[in-house]
């Protein structure tokens, strides 16, 4: 027993002697001044705060720091310190982190707010994503797709995060469309076969919708007349689209007939087209006034052979044929604006016009093959334009009132006789020659009328 306590007693002593080393012989430490990390914002100085050596040694340990942090560039610098002891390094870090505040820009193509057809799926207009400080981020923007919406979100460098959205509308606000083959206005003879043009239909939510259009109306083309056909066709969303096609059925040109169509271009004047109109009204015959743009003070001459029952057709605004005829839009620029004007004297909106110069001049060859498109998109807009085969020479080339008698008189024959004369200002040869062209026709068998929708259109063959 007494040698076990001997043993205990030097165990214990063992114990007390090595603690006491320990104690007396610590290793230093290293106690940082601050926080182990540390955040800075960009272009902010650094200020090192340094640290203490923690030793119960009297002797003094030198305390090492090394380590650079550049506060003009985003990112985590060390900062180490390390004292030798023993011939062993002892260390301690410190992070420095560099961070940036402003966030980063998405800037979305198209609009925020995308409307959608209820059956479509969105297709990317793009994107682009800017920073301050890491510029153009676009590859890393992250799109979390939804169905009634698309969030976008992007982080710079210093994990400032930026995020949008897109939002979806789903919803069918358009109507489709139908597109008529040829033209939308057609003249045809009687007993003519009518042969439909065709047409397309479109929708766009749902395609090609051809094959849905109804065709209502009926051309009865053994009765001269004015028919409609209408074409309807509805989308999904219940829009309905309508166009309708208008064919004059016409009296086919009577070449044993004798009628005689009187008109009249380039007025109204203040000394021709009263004598004309009074001349008209006592010989009961009707006749046609293309018309140009006049002085307003003239729109009552206008008004009064509408009342008498004269047509009332387009000439030109400008007549002038280097303006009207350098472009398509030039020339349906004059004509509106004289279309304008009539409508405005009578109330009603003219469609029967004539070419300046006639479908075949030739002063517009200045721009090759305007007449031919014009006559085409004139027709294809719903206008009817007419010519003439006899011409009185009034314009010029006459020197008196029998040579414009002899011209009209010596020219008629048994068909449609459209007399091309001019009630512009001073052409007294014309007004002196009109009462014995009409005696003369009346006295040889043939009628008088004036211009219609369903006149047998008597036109030139286009020169240019």
């Amino acid at each position: 027993m007494k040698r076990y306590q001997q043993a205990y007693l030097l165990i214990v002593v063992y114990i007390f002697i090595v603690g006491f080393l320990i104690l007396w012989n610590p290793i230093p430490r290293i106690e940082l001044n601050g926080d182990e990390e540390i955040t800075i914002l960009l272009n902010e100085s650094y200020q090192e705060l340094g640290a203490k050596v923690k030793s119960l040694s009297q002797k003094k340990i030198a305390l090492k720091i090394e380590g650079n942090v550049d506060s003009t560039k985003v990112g985590d610098y060390s900062i180490l310190y390390s004292i030798e002891y023993k011939e062993k390094t002892i260390q301690k870090k410190r992070i420095i982190k560099v961070r940036e505040q402003e966030k980063p820009m998405i800037i979305l193509t198209g609009d925020t707010k995308v409307k959608l057809c209820p059956n479509h799926e969105y297709q990317e207009l793009g994107y682009e994503a800017f920073d301050n400080y890491d510029g153009n981020l676009t590859d890393k923007v992250v799109i979390h797709k939804l169905k009634d919406k698309w969030i976008y979100t992007v982080e710079d460098s210093s994990q400032n995060p930026y995020t949008t959205v897109r939002q979806f509308i789903y919803e069918d606000a358009e109507a489709p469309s139908i597109t008529l083959q040829g033209s939308s206005v057609m003249t045809i003879y009687q007993n003519e076969t009518y042969n439909e043009l065709g047409y397309q239909a479109y929708d766009n939510c749902d395609g090609d919708l051809t094959s849905q259009v109804k065709v209502s109306g009926t051309v009865n083309t053994s009765v001269v007349g004015v028919y409609e056909l209408k074409y309807t066709v509805s989308d999904t969303a219940g829009h309905i689209a309508e166009e309708t096609r208008v064919i004059r059925v016409t009296p086919a040109p009577d070449l044993n007939g004798k009628v005689i169509y009187l008109t009249f271009d380039d007025g109204p004047s203040r000394t021709i087209t009263p004598g004309v109109l009074q001349i008209l009204r006592e010989e009961n015959v009707k006749a046609t006034f293309f018309i140009i743009n006049h002085d307003d003070s003239l729109n009552y001459l206008i008004r009064q052979a509408y009342e008498d029952g004269h047509t009332i057709a387009i000439h030109s605004y400008t007549h002038n044929y280097r303006h009207i005829y350098s472009s398509e839009q030039a020339f349906f620029e004059d004509l509106n604006l004289m279309s304008t004007k009539l409508e405005s004297i009578t109330g009603v909106k003219p469609y029967i016009t004539r070419f300046p110069g006639g479908s075949s001049n030739t002063v517009s060859r200045f721009n090759p093959g305007i007449m031919t498109r014009l006559a085409k998109e004139l027709t294809n807009k719903g206008y009817i334009y007419f010519d003439w085969n006899i011409g009185s020479g009034d314009a010029g080339g006459v020197s008196s009132a029998y040579e414009v008698y002899q011209n009209v008189t010596s020219s008629l024959g048994n068909h449609t006789n459209v007399v091309l004369m001019h009630d512009f200002e001073g052409n007294y040869y014309t007004l002196n020659a009109l009462r014995d062209i009409i005696h003369y026709g009346k006295n040889n068998g043939y009628t008088f009328s004036n211009i219609t929708e369903t006149t047998p259109q008597i036109k030139h063959r286009i020169a240019n």
